[in-house]
């Protein structure tokens, strides 16, 4: 549970961001990968990926996301779906970060029962083994777009996480 007032903390949602234009054309504009938008067809798949979540989803939620340009535009798509929920961005969740330092950032948060996590591979998949297993390995698959929920009431540090669920977009999708 979190030091600071709200509802402890039951779930993680890892969500990577939806599909983006190609890296290499992007490249050629001069600007940095950061700034790299979704694609139309990223953004409708995931508005409609969005409104699965939130059938799976059970509130107070909060959204946390990388400040890179398609990872925010996934957060705000998230919003949507989630009316009155405050998105923060922290530089935790950016793709060259430490996986460790996202529980150490998160335990200075106000508690809440779901917290989205929008961020980018292979991160998110090494986030999932830190808070699984206490190994910075992969162990999941995080496609985009896709979702995975971990409980983490038995605490936020390594290797106490349990998996609840793995989806990709296209599930996730469907489930709308």
């Amino acid at each position: 549970m979190s030091r600071k007032t709200g509802h402890p903390l039951r779930n993680l949602v890892l969500v990577r961001h939806s599909q983006a234009g190609d890296a290499a054309e992007f490249s050629v504009t001069g600007q940095g990968d950061h700034l790299r938008p979704l694609t139309e067809e990223g953004i409708s798949r995931m508005r409609r990926a969005a409104r699965g979540l939130h059938r799976l989803v059970e509130g107070p939620v909060s959204i946390v996301t990388s400040p890179h340009v398609r990872a925010a535009q996934t957060a705000q798509i998230l919003k949507e779906v989630f009316p009155g929920t405050e998105i923060v961005s922290t530089p935790t969740l950016i793709p060259e970060a430490d996986p460790r330092s996202f529980p150490e950032w998160l335990q200075e948060q106000p508690a809440r029962s779901t917290l989205l996590v929008v961020g980018h591979e292979p991160h998110l998949s090494r986030l999932a083994g830190w808070l699984l297993a206490g190994e910075q390995r992969s162990l999941v698959r995080m496609k985009k777009g896709g979702a995975c929920c971990l409980d983490v009431t038995r605490g936020r540090q390594p290797g106490q996480a349990m998996l609840q669920w793995l989806l990709t977009q296209g599930q996730l999708r469907k489930l709308a």
